[in-house]
């Protein structure tokens, strides 16, 4: 029985019971999040659909005929690049997503059918684990794409929001006393001290005439009129401009360190320190995209061919600049690595003419042979030159 309960506690139902907010919202006054309310929150919304275009957009090759046409064209209802971006969304904001692979008789791939990832659970009670679905009933793990945020089990993802609550909470309440302050036309937090000993009923009325007058946006910048001897103090808060932006950007800090996305991808001013764009990427293919490329990679293969095998291309996020580019592609033609036309494709230019044969410098010519560059005006061709 205790083995069971403990089955259940860790691969039981979409929502862990660890996943609750560790702030209990409706006694501290600040909005509860969820999966789907952490989107409202730029830093947060950036993060994940950054995350998820990319690994979308990567060019992605299976060894496998059928793997590979199921990953162009996974579904009928949208395109690929909705699928995976969908997908991974998913996976990132609840722990887990899923699709149910459809096949013939046979066996043979036909498509993906996206599910509702809190429509799904994963039952252990039995020798043999299977999915419990909503719409579709049971469903063996075999015939279940299976997308998972790490957890800790290996089985079933943790949401990333519901385990940081703490963090994603306090992001929240940052953009809802920003909020706040805004509505109020940025006036500061105000004591209005009168000289004598006024009622309950005076503080009211003189509390809903300021409000009345100086609350909202549209009444910023108005003047304030004092009577009967009262005068203004103004009360001190830590959260009150500099510091509310300061805890602001250490809120986008932990959006970065929540799900390995550089702070400056999250437009978050950084200064000069990070070096170089292509240092940057590489920085967050490594430390957050191959993290997903792998998780991807496994289960793909996993569910659809199990003996092939599946590259992603990162080219086109890891790119250097024009400058770089030019300086390594001239170093490896005068070294002879490469072709000029071979250097030309790399930068989207045609072919041309005379220059398929490899450049040989004089120094590495063997018995002091010619060195034949290959062009038209040599009068040589790609078989005379020596090696």
């Amino acid at each position: 029985m205790i083995q069971n309960l403990l089955k259940r506690f860790f691969y039981g139902p979409f929502v862990a019971p660890w996943s609750a907010s560790f702030l209990p919202s409706d006694t501290l006054d600040i909005p509860s999040v969820s999966p789907m309310s952490a989107l409202r929150y730029t830093p947060l919304y950036r993060a994940v659909t950054l995350i998820s275009g990319d690994i979308a957009r990567l060019s992605c090759t299976v060894s496998e005929t059928g793997s590979q046409s199921l990953w162009d064209s996974p579904s009928r209802y949208m395109s690929a690049f909705e699928f995976r971006r969908a997908t991974t969304l998913q996976a990132l904001l609840w722990g887990n997503s899923f699709a149910i692979i459809n096949r013939t008789l046979g066996g043979e791939l036909i498509e993906l059918i996206p599910i509702e990832p809190d429509s799904v659970t994963l039952d252990v009670s039995t020798a043999v684990p299977f999915y419990r679905t909503r719409q579709y009933g049971n469903v063996a793990l075999e015939n279940m794409f299976h997308l998972r945020a790490p957890g800790y089990s290996g089985m079933w993802g943790e949401s990333p929001i519901q385990l940081c609550s703490t963090a994603v909470t306090t992001l929240a309440a940052q953009e809802q006393t920003a909020l706040q302050n805004f509505r109020n036309g940025g006036a500061p937090r105000l004591a209005l001290i009168h000289p004598g000993q006024a009622n309950a009923e005076a503080r009211q009325r003189i509390s809903e005439e300021y409000r009345k007058r100086h609350a909202g946006s549209n009444n910023a910048g108005e003047p304030i009129i004092l009577a009967d001897g009262m005068r203004i103090e103004r009360i001190s808060s830590t959260l009150e401009d500099a510091g509310l932006e300061a805890a602001r950007k250490y809120s986008i800090g932990d959006v970065s360190r929540l799900y390995g996305v550089p702070s400056s991808y999250l437009s978050e001013d950084v200064g000069a320190s990070y070096g170089s764009m292509e240092w940057l990427s590489r920085m967050y293919v490594d430390a957050c995209l191959s993290t997903w490329m792998a998780a991807w990679k496994a289960e793909w293969i996993a569910k659809t061919a199990p003996f092939a095998s599946m590259s992603f291309d990162v080219d086109q996020l890891v790119r250097p600049g024009l400058a770089e580019t030019m300086a390594s592609l001239r170093t490896a033609v005068e070294a002879g690595f490469l072709t000029r036309n071979e250097a030309r494709a790399r930068l989207d230019l045609k072919p041309l003419a005379g220059l398929d044969a490899p450049i040989v410098a004089m120094n590495m010519g063997t018995g002091g042979g010619q060195t034949n560059l290959g062009d038209d005006t040599s009068g040589g061709s790609a078989n005379d030159f020596t090696p």
